[in-house]
């Protein structure tokens, strides 16, 4: 009885299709891929034609209780070897094993380079002196690169990658006019994720870029042409600090920088960045209106200082369709001391200023670490007055920091004021 059910699941097994075998060992880590070739003789070298090889933590695991990371060598030699075992081609490769600080890439490459490789991933472990040259991946027809903690540099005959469709940098030193370089040559490229790397002027001509996430700190950034470009996230890093003189030398132009950015769908506007444009002069509204722009995201402000509010009011002017707007009223700490503002509906409502239609399209608005100051009432007040299909206010208030007693002042203040939407709501949270 044992033997015929053992006979019946080998059977079973076997006479899966072939793109459920495939698609099954694709799920599996390496290891567990090569040990199903024990359960039948039809298996037993399926897992050397899978598409997809991950040498991640699960391949070489730190023992439990163990500091020491996994002998690098060692665990180089073993990926190697289920390279050499691996018959097909590979789809996606990716390396990430944690201590892995400079394995010989040159070897590495001889190994995939004629595996033809599409998505490549070598996140190595704290060691910007690796240096990886773009000559390493010509013979890959790569549309997708991931690079962690290295330096990457374009080799003097470098001409491009044809297929790049996203690329990612995370942590990796990149030279003097890196993208100005790269990013024409690649033709395709259409998302450009930077997280916390090296550099100070950053200058974008990307034709194809339609996502931009930046999160990397700098000095200077513009974009010289970018007419798809539509979702764009310039983040600061945690340790930024202003001081007074950080963008003066460059001058910065919201002009601009704005203008060439038509396709503009989705701005999330760090703390860096709206400093930056805070630096230069701020019109009350944009030439060419952004059209295109329907979320705005402001994670760090302080509404009360001049500069900043003149920024945000800008980009509300600017944006006949904007649907929704976020904002995070930030600390004291790391902002310049500029003039302090009593009132917000000066600038939102100037009289020396053209009447602008605004807020036609704006659905939902945000408030987080709200502190119950006038210029945030003068905010929801014109918020309220301006956006007839407004359908929700939300505001949450900052941890501790306002009393019941200041809460409820400020919920009734607000239900005083003017609605032209019938639908909108206020919660305060």
């Amino acid at each position: 009885m044992a033997t015929r059910l053992r006979e019946s699941t080998a059977d079973r097994i076997s006479n899966l299709p072939d793109g459920a075998i495939e698609r099954i060992l694709v799920f599996l880590p390496i290891k567990d891929a090569a040990r199903t070739s024990l359960l039948s003789r039809d298996w037993r070298n399926r897992w050397r034609s899978i598409p997809q090889l991950v040498f991640d933590d699960y391949f070489a695991p730190t023992p439990a209780g163990n500091s020491y990371l996994p002998d690098e060598n060692k665990v180089m030699m073993q990926v190697y070897e289920a390279l050499m075992g691996h018959d097909g081609p590979i789809a996606k490769f990716e390396l990430s094993i944690s201590g892995i600080r400079n394995p010989n890439v040159d070897i590495l490459m001889r190994y995939i380079s004629s595996k033809g490789v599409q998505e490549l991933s070598l996140l190595f472990w704290e060691c910007h002196h690796l240096q990886l040259y773009s000559s390493l991946f010509f013979a890959l027809p790569l549309n997708r690169l991931r690079l962690q903690y290295c330096t990457f540099s374009l080799a003097s005959s470098f001409v491009g990658f044809s297929k790049l469709n996203l690329v990612e940098f995370n942590d990796v030193f990149l030279p003097d006019n890196f993208y100005e370089n790269f990013i024409p040559n690649c033709p395709l490229l259409e998302e450009l994720r930077v997280f916390d790397c090296i550099g100070t002027e950053h200058v974008f001509v990307a034709p194809s870029l339609k996502v931009l996430l930046f999160h990397s700190g700098f000095e200077k950034i513009c974009f010289k042409y970018t007419p798809l470009l539509s979702v764009v996230s310039v983040l600061d890093t945690e340790e930024f600090m202003y001081d007074d003189d950080y963008f003066v030398k460059h001058n910065p132009d919201m002009v601009s920088l704005f203008a060439s950015l038509p396709a503009l769908q989705h701005l999330n506007l760090g703390i860096e960045l709206l400093l930056f444009l805070a630096d230069g002069h701020v019109p009350y509204q944009l030439p060419t209106a952004l059209h295109n722009l329907k979320f705005l995201e402001v994670p760090h402000i302080l509404l009360h200082r001049l500069p900043q509010a003149q920024v945000l009011v800008c980009l509300i002017m600017s944006a006949p369709n904007l649907q929704r707007l976020t904002i995070r009223l930030d600390d004291d700490l790391r902002h310049p001391r500029s003039e302090v503002i009593a009132s917000l509906q000066k600038l939102l409502e100037a009289e020396d200023q053209p009447r602008v239609s605004c807020l036609q399209h704006l659905e939902e608005f945000n408030i987080q670490d709200s502190r119950g100051t006038l210029v945030e009432l003068d905010l929801v007040r014109f918020v309220l007055a301006t956006a007839p299909v407004l359908r929700r206010i939300s505001i949450r208030r900052k941890e501790k920091l306002l009393s019941s007693k200041m809460v409820m002042k400020f919920s009734n203040e607000m239900l005083l004021y003017k609605r032209i939407s019938k639908e909108a709501e206020v919660k305060y949270v």
